[in-house]
């Protein structure tokens, strides 16, 4: 595969080794044009399988066809990044001890995705050891600790409100639309026009199934129609519910960058405030609201006792204990 310089960006090519040279475009996306270079190319490599090799190899297997879009799109974006740092690395020369620098480095900037990355790399290791390429997980020897869970962050009204008027119209609407359905980016993103019926909108949820009908009423109903009117100015004609202001699908990373860009303009760190805190923000506020059984219903859990333990983050309402007897004098 070799690169071109166009301009300020690097375009990609396969060779073909024929003579005179004839070669290929495989465009710009070097994650892309590794996956279409690993189809053109049949051939086992001559030279010591490197992580770009095997990274092109298993992005062109079946095992990546299998998973969901979203988890693909995950994938693709950590990959991506290991990449960088590993790319022309002989997959058995790879050590835990890389893999510690890396994380160690990673996590300046985030240790989520520190940690995300390290596990697709074990992942991608795993896999290859399955079929023979290298003998050893160099990812899988690194011990880590998870990161502490979400569940006792609730997002207040006066942190969501510094987002949301440092955001631009398309992630107002994405918040808006989050708070009021209580779900996962991924089905934020995932939902069109054709789900609404009969004043209901309708939509299964990707990762568990359940299927859920919202009445289109009050604050979403106006959510819906001004992302309508948004959408009508636009010559794009989108299916998708979120688009960004060119009218185009809104994607994850579309998402994740407005938003991360907003919570630093409003200055709260990315620990305090992320985009998946809105849907325990949304059962939340309905448990206060309506009670616990509205809020199950919203969020769509099987168990009772899933959505108490999802909303507690606030603590349960409770009323102070009716006096009983005249207050006593004081002294």
């Amino acid at each position: 595969m070799r690169a071109r310089r166009r301009g300020s960006k690097t375009y990609y090519y396969y060779d073909t080794g024929a003579k005179p040279r004839h070669e290929i475009p495989l465009g710009f996306d070097y994650i892309l044009a590794v996956q279409e270079w690993a189809k053109l190319h049949q051939a086992e490599p001559t030279e010591r399988m490197t992580v770009s090799w095997l990274i092109a190899k298993y992005l062109a297997s079946p095992a990546f066809e299998a998973v969901g879009t979203g988890t693909q799109a995950d994938y693709r974006y950590a990959l991506d990044k290991l990449m960088e740092k590993f790319g022309d690395a002989p997959i058995d020369e790879v050590k835990a001890a890389h893999v510690t620098l890396y994380i160690e480095k990673r996590s300046a900037t985030s240790r989520h995705r520190a940690l995300r990355e390290k596990a697709v790399l074990s992942m991608l290791y795993a896999w290859a050891i399955e079929r023979d390429f290298c003998k050893f997980n160099p990812a899988g020897a690194v011990k880590t600790k998870r990161l502490p869970g979400r569940k006792h962050v609730y997002i207040s009204d006066d942190v969501l409100d510094a987002v949301y008027d440092e955001s631009p119209a398309d992630l107002r609407d994405a918040i808006d639309l989050a708070y009021y359905i209580g779900q996962r980016p991924g089905d934020l993103l995932d939902m069109t026009l054709v789900r609404i019926r009969d004043g209901m909108l309708e939509y299964r949820q990707s990762k568990t199934g359940t299927p859920q009908r919202i009445e289109l009423v009050g604050g979403l109903k106006e959510v819906i129609d001004r992302i309508q009117a948004r959408k009508a100015e636009h010559k794009v004609a989108s299916l998708f519910l979120l688009v960004n202001e060119r009218g185009q699908k809104m994607t994850k990373a579309m998402l994740r960058s407005r938003f991360e860009t907003a919570r630093a303009a409003a200055g709260i760190a990315g620990k305090d405030f992320q985009f998946r805190d809105l849907r325990r923000k949304s059962g939340t506020d309905l448990r206060d609201q309506a009670g616990l059984d509205a809020a199950q219903d919203l969020l769509g859990h099987r168990a009772r006792e899933m959505t108490e333990h999802y909303t507690a983050a606030r603590g349960k309402k409770i009323s102070a204990i009716p006096r009983k007897r005249s207050a006593g004098k004081g002294p």
